[in-house]
Parts: C-alpha cells; sequence; structure tokens
C-alpha cells in the first residue's frame, strides 16, 4: 500500500510540475495576433440592451468615472477607489483595510465604517 502511494503521490506532481516545466512558450499577444478575424470581431462585439421606450427618463448623477441611478448606490470598487486615494502612499495598513473592506462588502453588499 505504501508503494502504491507513493507512485501516486509521484504522478500528481508529475502532472502538476508538467506544464509548468515543459509547457508551451506561447504568450497571450501571440495567441490574440493568430486568432481569426471572426472569433476577435465576435469577442469585440457589444451584448445587446434592452430596448427603452423614447418617453422614458432616468435621473442620473455623474460621479468621477461612474453614473449611478436615482438610488445613489455607489459599487464597492467605486468605495474602494475612494478609500485607497484617501491613504498616504506608504500607509501600507490604511490600503489593507480598504482592501478588506472592500472584500467585506463585495460579500456581504454594503460598505462598512
Amino acid at each position: 500500500m505504501r508503494k502504491a502511494m507513493i507512485c501516486v503521490s509521484v504522478m500528481l506532481a508529475i502532472l502538476q510540475l508538467w506544464p509548468m516545466i515543459f509547457g508551451n512558450s506561447v504568450t497571450p499577444a501571440q495567441v490574440a495576433a493568430t486568432a481569426a478575424p471572426s472569433a476577435l470581431a465576435a469577442s469585440i462585439v457589444p451584448a445587446k440592451r434592452a430596448a427603452v421606450p423614447a418617453n422614458a427618463t432616468v435621473g442620473t448623477i455623474k460621479l468621477a468615472s461612474q453614473t449611478v441611478g436615482q438610488t445613489g448606490h455607489i459599487s464597492c470598487y467605486r468605495h474602494y477607489e475612494i478609500a485607497f486615494a484617501a491613504c498616504a502612499p506608504k500607509d501600507r495598513a490604511c490600503r489593507m483595510k480598504s482592501a478588506d473592506q472592500w472584500d467585506l462588502c463585495e460579500a456581504t453588499g454594503f460598505w462598512g465604517n
């Protein structure tokens, strides 16, 4: 049984290390350059949006780089950008705190204080 476990462990190690050692050295830029033009065009085409009636009006407020609806909800990432920008350049604790708050916001849906 011991020899079987050693054999399985070696095989798993080879399976995990093989791509790293003998992997293909093609970069993503080279893959994009050699892709078919139709595949590139399909990935660039934006998703269709729902039709909005001509008489519908939506009140929006422009905050920095984000459009916010009437509810005034700011995304978790935007809160993170604001908190991160408020930190001093060398204050790692402040930056880590803002990153932790961002994670909590993504999990819970609201930005804590």
